[in-house]
């Protein structure tokens, strides 16, 4: 992907966020069948979890919650009674803004929020030194232009947290109700030559209208994404949405 379009596509959704931060967390406040799911992995007894290779251990785990957006899984965390260090790394202020007001009175987790642009290089010195045992980016990935890009961040991951990464990617190309909503990529400027298969764009109608970036990692470039990052891929399974399977989960692991 050329450099000027990926710049574009990054600005329309630093513009989508700025937009629409408030409707955005209305929207985002219970859980979803699919983060109920993944919770063990991040607390308690973990030794019968499918794709996962260490032993089972019940000690106070250190989380690193990328696009973390409104502090949701912090309030799953604490709801659950899973004691833990959480820091919650987003892009947009509005939403960290919520996030730690959503999450001041925590009894069970201890929360930071950072704010981090992933599209830039080196995002991840904002968080100072040290390692996290747990890294749960959801629904984040697919906001990156080019495979390059996608493909550097996952290997920061796999730099930032030794132990278990969680994923989910979008499938909203699998659904028609999303893509009798695409928009024509002459709405922003671009056509089809400028992008990647898997690109679209999407709109937003809840309280606003706004436009977003978006690409479906789908399962094939999951795999890639997983090989080049020298990682393993443990288990995957899907869940969310009026169809109930609208985000693909994948559990990662380092390589023995």
């Amino acid at each position: 992907m050329r450099e000027p379009v990926r710049q574009r596509l990054l600005q329309l959704n630093r513009d989508f966020y700025a937009q629409v931060a408030e409707p955005f967390d209305a929207t985002r406040q219970q859980a979803t069948p699919g983060l109920a799911a993944i919770l063990p992995y991040f607390g308690g007894d973990t030794k019968d979890l499918p794709g996962l290779s260490e032993p089972g251990k019940s000690t106070r785990l250190s989380v690193l919650d990328v696009g973390c957006g409104n502090g949701r899984f912090a309030r799953l965390l604490d709801e659950a009674g899973i004691a833990c260090d959480y820091t919650g790394v987003d892009g947009s202020g509005d939403l960290l803004a919520l996030a730690a007001n959503a999450t001041v009175d925590l009894a069970a987790v201890n929360c930071r929020f950072v704010q981090a642009d992933l599209s830039r290089p080196r995002w991840s010195a904002a968080l100072g030194e040290g390692s996290f045992d747990r890294l749960l980016c959801t629904a984040t990935l697919q906001h990156l232009p080019g495979y390059d890009l996608r493909l550097a961040v996952v290997q920061e991951f796999a730099r930032l947290c030794p132990g278990t990464i969680v994923l989910s990617f979008w499938q909203f190309l699998t659904s028609q109700r999303f893509r009798s909503r695409l928009i024509d990529w002459s709405a922003v400027g671009l056509d089809e030559t400028d992008v990647e298969p898997g690109d679209a764009l999407l709109p937003w109608k809840q309280g606003v209208f706004a436009t977003r970036y978006v690409h479906q990692v789908d399962e094939a470039e999951l795999h890639r994404l997983v090989s080049d990052a020298g990682l393993a891929l443990g288990h995957t399974f899907r869940a969310d949405g009026k169809e109930g399977n609208l985000n693909l989960y994948a559990i990662l692991q380092p390589i023995a």
